[in-house]
């Protein structure tokens, strides 16, 4: 089972992964980076928020927070705001991505169980029960795939960015100034 939250137009969901890696002060990533940046929001009177609620991820060591506004912001913005409090860099430049191509780019979260004690519900669930990785649902005849999936999300990344390789990459020393596509393209390298 998994639980589909999509964020309003008064809220922000942010993905913290890694968020108990330590800092430079030894304090978890996440507790600096995070709540010092929304702190600095805060107070500069940048963002009017209501109420945050963190709520660990079913992947060890990462974090969602939903930060409740006390009005409504636009799409972008929100966007923009989830990214420079933490938010998982991929998950915000597909969003980016479906927005500028007038696809709609809800901001969501999945959760294996309904979150305790949460100030709304979850918008959809599905009866899915290994996680929505893209490369296994793409596999799939679109009859098979999650629909929840198909619905919300529309699109997979490699749609909108093209498939991604999972390759070490070797050693290719790019020169400063015009960089041939040929050395950019270049995949196996002679040591």
């Amino acid at each position: 089972m998994a639980y589909w939250y999509l964020g309003g137009m008064d809220e922000l969901l942010i993905d913290l992964d890694d968020y108990m890696r330590p800092s430079k002060s030894g304090c978890p990533w996440g507790e600096a980076f995070f709540r010092r940046r929304l702190r600095d929001a805060i107070r500069d009177k940048k963002l009017d928020v209501k109420l945050v609620y963190l709520h660990r991820s079913s992947t060890k060591g990462h974090y969602h927070a939903f930060v409740k506004l006390w009005e409504p912001i636009g799409r972008v913005e929100a966007l923009v705001w989830q990214l420079h409090l933490g938010s998982d860099l991929y998950r915000g430049r597909a969003d980016l991505m479906r927005w500028a191509r007038k696809i709609p780019a809800p901001s969501l979260l999945i959760e294996k169980e309904p979150i305790p004690n949460f100030y709304k519900s979850w918008s959809y669930k599905c009866d899915c029960e290994e996680k929505h990785i893209t490369e296994k649902i793409m596999a799939l005849p679109p009859d098979k795939r999650c629909p929840v999936w198909q619905m919300v999300r529309g699109y997979s990344p490699w749609e909108l960015f093209g498939r991604s390789t999972k390759q070490v990459e070797k050693s290719v020393s790019l020169p400063v100034g015009i960089v041939p596509l040929e050395l950019i393209m270049r995949e196996d390298i002679e040591q």
